[in-house]
């Protein structure tokens, strides 16, 4: 497993991760990590949430680009 971390222009942090690094169960996830604007604001939740899934890993990154993430 690899995770990669990408903040956005706010200071939100999502995770990419990559679950296998060979061709069998190579699929990626994004996940949203803690959220400072949450803190700030009190809406703190526990955990991580699972914004997407993807079948590689160029994916995955295209699409955080797109919703203007940018890595760490």
């Amino acid at each position: 497993m690899q995770v990669s971390v990408w903040r956005d222009e706010h200071g939100v942090e999502w995770e990419l991760v990559q679950l296998g690094l060979d061709e069998v169960g190579g699929g990626c996830i994004i996940r949203e990590c803690r959220n400072r604007l949450d803190a700030a604001d009190g809406d703190v939740r526990e955990g991580v949430e699972v914004v997407a899934r993807f079948g590689d890993r160029e994916d995955a990154e295209a699409f955080l680009e797109e919703e203007g993430f940018f890595r760490v």
